[in-house]
């Protein structure tokens, strides 16, 4: 039995939202060249705005001559306002993505909401520029053999619709980030910064991952019904819905994610009576297996007592950094303090943070 990445699951789910059916055929449709052929240009503005940014942001990245006119832009920007902290910006670039790694495609999203007007500015004065330099001093017409620029064409300009999709791809995406960072490490519990006792890669955390995330999505598919001309959009929030809970429903091949937080103090079976409390079948099925790991694996172990520590407890982290270390926090349960109150003292506050592993 082994275990399946969760990293590899969400970049799975990640590219389906990002890019919607046949990904692996768009990723070997792609040279890797830093210049895109016109033939991968169109192929990339076929995703959508995704797609439509990815073509600006080569573009542009590509051109010496519109990345410091994008610099310009800012830099005449900052130096109009009165505030002192703008006027000591410094102008930023546009981020390139790199083909299909999906954390690549989240910063690029990023910066470029941030530099939204001077995109807008860039290519409203590209075109001036162009035309200047393209119209007959003869007739004032554009010369025939004049070929726009493809960030100035029509149909690769990015949309009002285009902006709010991008918006929440960034937010939406922000949630996969938070849980591939806080499960990445080696679950071993360490002092960290504050005098907080936790760890970072927990097993136990994976079933909530999956269940976090599901249910970002779900809210997702409701939001996204409501954007206009967002098919896109729409199409891809299922596709990645549907990865991953192509991945979840897989947990069952390894008992080690049930086992690990049905075992966890502040956790139990209480966590999945309370989460799955529509799915009986699956609370029946996850006691199934942890029992049968219990009886093949541990019953037949001597207990041996370990020493009782005089220590305090360390306590818990008391600020979460993330939505998805917010979800966990909310899904422990106040069940959990009865538990372990048999064992040693704590006190009365139900809301002191108590580090329920340290405890045990």
């Amino acid at each position: 039995m082994r275990g399946r990445c969760f990293g590899h699951t969400l970049n799975l789910s990640a590219k389906a939202l990002l890019f919607g059916h046949n990904v692996e055929a768009f990723e070997e449709q792609l040279s890797g060249e830093a210049a895109l052929s016109e033939a991968e240009h169109t192929l990339w503005r076929r995703k959508g705005p995704v797609g439509k940014l990815h073509n600006l942001v080569v573009g542009v990245r590509r051109s010496d001559q519109l990345t410091y006119l994008l610099r310009s832009i800012q830099r005449s920007e900052f130096d109009l306002s009165s505030d002192p902290r703008i006027r000591a910006r410094q102008p930023v670039d546009l981020i390139i993505d790199n083909d299909t790694r999906w954390l690549s495609q989240l910063y690029m999203i990023r910066r470029a909401i941030i530099l939204r007007p001077f995109i807008e500015q860039l290519v409203l004065k590209h075109r001036q520029q162009w035309e200047q330099d393209n119209r007959s001093k003869r007739t004032g017409n554009l010369r025939k053999s004049a070929r726009e620029p493809r960030i100035c064409l029509e149909e690769n300009q990015l949309t009002v619709n285009d902006w709010v999709v991008l918006e929440h791809l960034a937010k939406l995406l922000g949630f996969y980030e938070d849980s591939v960072k806080t499960l990445e490490g080696d679950g071993q519990q360490r002092k960290r910064k504050g005098g907080w006792v936790g760890s970072y890669g927990n097993v136990w955390e994976v079933i909530q991952g999956f269940e976090f995330l599901l249910e970002v999505l779900e809210d997702y598919k409701q939001l996204a019904s409501e954007i206009p001309a967002a098919e896109h959009f729409r199409i891809n929030i299922n596709l990645g819905w549907e990865k991953l809970n192509k991945y979840y429903s897989r947990l069952d091949e390894t008992p080690i994610y049930y086992t690990a937080l049905a075992l966890h103090p502040a956790f139990r079976w209480g966590y999945f009576e309370n989460e799955w409390k529509d799915n009986t079948k699956w609370v029946m099925k996850a006691k199934q297996m942890v029992r049968e790991v219990w009886e093949s694996d541990y019953r037949h172990l001597q207990v041996v007592r370990s020493p009782v520590d005089d220590e305090p407890v360390a306590k818990r982290q008391r600020k979460y950094y993330n939505p998805f270390q917010a979800y966990c926090e909310r899904t422990r349960l106040v069940l959990g303090y009865g538990l372990v109150k048999e064992e040693a003292t704590l006190s009365d506050d139900i809301n002191e943070e108590i580090n329920e592993l340290g405890l045990w």
